[in-house]
């Protein structure tokens, strides 16, 4: 395989901010009510991780607890869908809800990768 020199200018890119990482915790088996949330503004493409939640709330089986199964929900979404998206997520999935959804967002630095063009990354 055939290594791809990438070069970039580290000062444009780290206080230019396009992007988003919309992160939603909800209970196994809402993920596609958040995926459908997601896309009814705007926003598409999910990445899903499995995980086990660690809480206060354990429940018991057989006399053995079960820590509650939750679904990692992350969406990388451009700046101005990011607020509507975390909106219509949160709309359906809340934490009063059955899917106990939670929802924030973090900053993404760079993205490499994607459909998109990223100009200030030169690949050689």
């Amino acid at each position: 395989m055939e290594k791809v020199k990438v070069t970039f200018e580290e000062d444009e890119i780290f206080t230019d901010e396009e992007y988003k990482l919309v992160l939603t915790v909800v209970k196994r088996g809402f993920e596609s009510d958040v995926i459908e949330a997601a896309k009814s503004v705007g926003s598409n493409g999910a990445i899903l991780l499995q995980a086990k939640g660690i809480s206060k709330i354990q429940k018991k089986f057989l006399g053995f607890s079960v820590d509650p199964e939750n679904t990692l929900v992350l969406i990388l979404a451009k700046n101005e869908l990011t607020v509507p998206t975390i909106k219509a997520i949160y709309s359906v999935v809340d934490y009063k809800s059955e899917a106990h959804g939670m929802v924030f967002a973090l900053p993404v630095s760079l993205v490499a990768g994607m459909d998109c063009e990223y100009e200030k990354i030169n690949v050689e």
